[in-house]
């Protein structure tokens, strides 16, 4: 709902299945950057990542993308989070990938999240409406609630046309806070963010313009981050 011309309140609509759904798809469009390793490498890390969670070994019949995804959602009654399974594997992928390829600086994850919506189509009708951050923001939300994939969030109107984003209990701290533990970072240095990441991009595709984002406090206990353009 929104709050006057400076700032944007987002009531979420979350489903915790549609989240790993999504979320496999963005392992797929990121296998056009990487190749089919990326994807089974994920596949492993979510793997483990998930049956840590469920505290378990591994299952050693379970392999590939297709099986990790639907262990993930046989298994969200015990652990609901599941999501943050893949989201963890992806970046783990990520970073050991880099290290051997160009592809990094690419912002792979970012590069995903923008082909799945253009791709989808789920922003057409917004394109090009209008070249306002805080603006495009609130229209992207709107689709976001639509299939169920958003969460509770605050935006606030920034200087050069920015916006800080609030996010009060976000659901992928279990993913992040691996990251942070094991020194997992993006290419020009930060955490990354699921957050920033998909609003960004939405951003980028509605306004026709370029957008860096920047997390600057995380788990305290609210995170915060900052979508800027360049």
């Amino acid at each position: 709902m929104p709050d006057g011309e400076n700032e944007f309140t987002l009531d979420g609509e979350f489903n915790d299945q549609n989240a790993v759904f999504f979320i496999k798809f963005a392992v797929e469009e990121t296998e056009k950057l990487f190749g089919p390793i990326f994807t089974r490498m994920v596949s492993e890390h979510a793997l483990e990542f998930e049956a840590e969670k469920l505290n378990e070994k591994p299952p050693e019949n379970i392999r590939g993308l297709e099986d990790v995804s639907n262990y993930i959602i046989t298994n969200l009654g015990k652990y609901p989070n599941g999501y943050n399974s893949l989201i963890y594997g992806i970046a783990k992928a990520e970073s050991k990938l880099q290290g051997s390829t160009a592809s990094g600086a690419k912002r792979a994850a970012y590069s995903a999240m923008k082909a799945i919506l253009e791709s989808s189509s789920l922003l057409n009708s917004v394109i090009g409406t209008t070249e306002d951050a805080l603006e495009a923001i609130e229209k992207s939300s709107e689709i976001g609630k639509a299939a169920k994939t958003t969460i509770p969030m605050r935006f606030i109107r920034e200087e050069n046309n920015g916006v800080t984003m609030v996010v009060p209990d976000c659901p992928f701290k279990d993913a992040c806070r691996a990251f942070v533990k094991e020194g997992i970072s993006r290419m020009v240095g930060g955490s990354e963010c699921v957050n920033l990441i998909d609003n960004a991009a939405s951003l980028e595709i509605i306004t026709k313009k370029h957008f860096d984002y920047r997390l600057e406090k995380f788990d305290n206990p609210e995170c915060i981050g900052r979508i800027f353009e360049i």
